[in-house]
């Protein structure tokens, strides 16, 4: 079939369109618009939970590489020499210790179970995003001795009763009061609240930090061990190469990328929302489909006196073909930007207002890669389903058609 061919059943599907109902193709295009959104909305939304998720994981909890005791040891030993060989290390941002102890916070007639997290302030501040979390008071300095931080839900809210609450709280601690901590070890000591933080990472919220002296004096020894050292990677550099950069410069210690780290904890909820992703994928092509090859058969059957005559003067069937053909396509075309456009709004709105739960928030995530295959797929769906009825119609012979 040559170009002239194809002009003119474009031609004719163009004007098939202009003169059809022209509410029909605004439903058309609005179930292809809607369909397309459907496609990309939860794969979108399961990505934006799992992007979350991962960042607050690797701004709380482990950085870019975490380096852990090795086995067989309770600690990470010799915690001022293993941070200076780091942090001398190319590709290193900052590295930062953490230590931390379970204790009993008392405020007034409040006993609450916490974790005290040990913390260097200003380094910590090179690796988390924790000093910018500050929704009361300030932030800790290094310098800092008997006076903490803690997370909004520790703090809790004096208006709410005690047995109204979502989750155990101090009942109303503000900045300047002062709480009892009670170590495991049975250290004992007042601190005053120098700030109150929301982070919307419940590890990190439920947390109270004190510096790394404070912490020294609870343990009673200067605090040579951590728990864990988080490390910040320089831009340009990958984890996986900052980790071959640690094992190669000497250091013992178990070291682990986030994607180590995540693939473990994080990867059956990822095969879930794999397959979660992969049946909404599924149902709204079948729909997109069936609804366009309902509609285009409705169209070619009520026109088949109409593509009789068309045979009869000479017209070529692949022309007729085409020209259903061709339709299909201009309305795909123009449900997937209409899909594209609702879904770039909702991207935006929920930018602007994410899903919030006690564990996480999230947005959608949305790649080019994302938009670009799942318009392909919808595009190849409607022409699959607008050639086939326009296939079986223009193969009938004059006489069938005239009759109809």
């Amino acid at each position: 079939m040559g170009k002239k061919e194809l002009k003119v059943a474009f031609l004719l599907a163009l004007r098939s369109l202009q003169r059809g109902s022209r509410s029909s193709v605004i439903l058309t295009v609005l179930i292809i618009g809607m369909c397309f959104t459907n496609m990309i909305f939860l794969p979108a939304l399961f990505n934006g939970i799992a992007q979350s998720v991962s960042q607050q994981v690797i701004d709380y909890e482990i950085g870019n590489v975490l380096v852990s005791p090795k086995s067989g040891d309770r600690y990470v030993n010799d915690v001022d020499a293993t941070l200076s060989l780091i942090n001398g290390m190319p590709g290193v941002e900052r590295a930062t210790s953490h230590f931390s102890r379970g204790a009993t916070l008392k405020y007034r007639q409040r006993v609450l179970g916490a974790t005290v997290r040990s913390i260097s302030p200003n380094d910590e501040k090179s690796i988390s995003p924790l000093y910018t979390k500050m929704i009361a008071g300030s932030y800790l300095g290094d310098s800092d001795v008997g006076e903490v931080i803690i997370g909004k839900p520790v703090a809790g809210d004096p208006t709410i009763r005690r047995e109204d609450e979502f989750q155990p709280s101090l009942g109303g601690v503000r900045v300047g009061d002062s709480i009892t901590i009670e170590y495991g070890n049975g250290y004992t000591k007042e601190y005053r609240v120098k700030g109150i933080y929301y982070t919307g990472w419940p590890t990190a919220d439920s947390a109270v930090y004190v510096t790394r002296t404070d912490m020294a004096l609870a343990e009673g020894k200067p605090l040579t061990y951590a728990d864990s050292i988080m490390v910040k990677t320089k831009p340009g550099y990958s984890d996986k190469f900052v980790k071959n950069e640690l094992l190669e410069y000497g250091v013992s210690q178990k070291v682990q990328t986030t994607r180590d780290l995540l693939d473990k904890s994080m990867g059956r909820i990822m095969q879930s929302f794999a397959i979660m992703n992969m049946v909404s994928m599924i149902v709204s092509i079948v729909i997109t489909t069936v609804v366009l090859f309902i509609i285009i058969t409705i169209k070619t059957l009520s026109s088949r006196r109409q593509i009789g005559i068309l045979k009869a003067i000479g017209v070529d069937k692949e022309v007729i073909m085409h020209n259903y053909g061709f339709q299909v396509i201009i309305l795909s075309i123009l449900g997937i930007i209409l899909g594209l456009a609702l879904t770039m709004l909702l991207a935006a709105y929920m930018q602007a207002n994410p899903i919030v739960t006690p564990d996480w928030s999230a947005s959608l995530y949305l790649t080019p890669m994302d938009l670009v295959t799942n318009s392909l797929i919808l595009f190849a769906a409607s022409v699959v389903a607008g050639y086939v009825p326009a296939y079986q119609v223009s193969r009938e012979d004059i006489q069938s058609s005239m009759r109809s």
